[in-house]
């Protein structure tokens, strides 16, 4: 009989905890194997592909280079990495579900990549977070020489018009698209930033692994 009662509150703690964490995804959007959430309750977009973690795009837009590093450097972003042309390769390959989006040379200098589908503008906005102007959301990335303090550009308007610019200038050139730089008026980009999630814990990950010690705790009581 204690078993029966126990094992009520106990579904009912499930639903609730299954309940919040559908809330918590109300706001998701997904588009190819990324995803992120526009609500303000995360600061990163999930990449099931390569298991990495990508910085929103908006969260540092407003630095310049120096100022990016300075933030990785203090602590703040400790674990995060300016990406290269190869990096910004797998982000397009997360974006387009693992198939060819025509834009993996690392050499020619602007790359039109295929179309993704029936995506608009703001739903670029929502996924990546808002970095550049126009309805068009841009991230630098260094180029694939990296001793030549060159920046190339990811430049995504929707499902078809994406571009990825290898070399789009100097990466000093690329500070005048800060909050400080000659440009910010039309619009600040940031750095394409990621981190592995090989040891990142996901908390719908924690929660679960909570309940079900919660329920081997109430089958030892119920017993004793």
């Amino acid at each position: 009989m204690k078993l029966k009662l126990l094992k009520v509150p106990l579904a009912g703690l499930i639903l609730c905890v299954s309940g919040l964490l559908n809330i918590a995804n109300a706001d998701l959007i997904t588009i190819g194997n990324l995803t992120s959430n526009d609500d303000g309750s995360t600061n990163v977009i999930a990449d099931t592909l390569n298991d990495r973690e990508w910085l929103r795009w908006d969260l540092l837009a407003d630095l310049t280079h120096a100022q990016t590093l300075a933030e990785i450097a203090s602590g703040a972003y400790a674990g995060w990495t300016i990406a290269g042309a190869d990096d910004a390769n797998l982000f397009l390959d997360a974006l387009y579900s693992g198939a060819d989006h025509g834009c993996s040379d690392n050499v020619t200098m602007i790359l039109n990549c295929a179309d993704t589908g029936s995506y608009t503008s703001p739903q670029y906005k929502a996924l990546f977070g808002d970095s550049g102007s126009s309805g068009t959301e841009a991230a630098w990335f260094y180029d694939d020489t990296l001793t030549d303090n060159q920046a190339g550009m990811l430049y995504l308007h929707n499902g078809e018009d994406n571009r990825k610019i290898n070399t789009y200038s100097t990466i000093a050139v690329s500070d005048n698209f800060s909050k400080y730089g000659l440009w910010s008026s039309s619009g600040t980009i940031g750095w394409l930033m990621y981190r592995s999630t090989a040891q990142v814990s996901e908390p719908p990950t924690l929660a679960i692994f909570a309940l079900v010690l919660a329920g081997f705790g109430l089958r030892r009581f119920t017993r004793q």
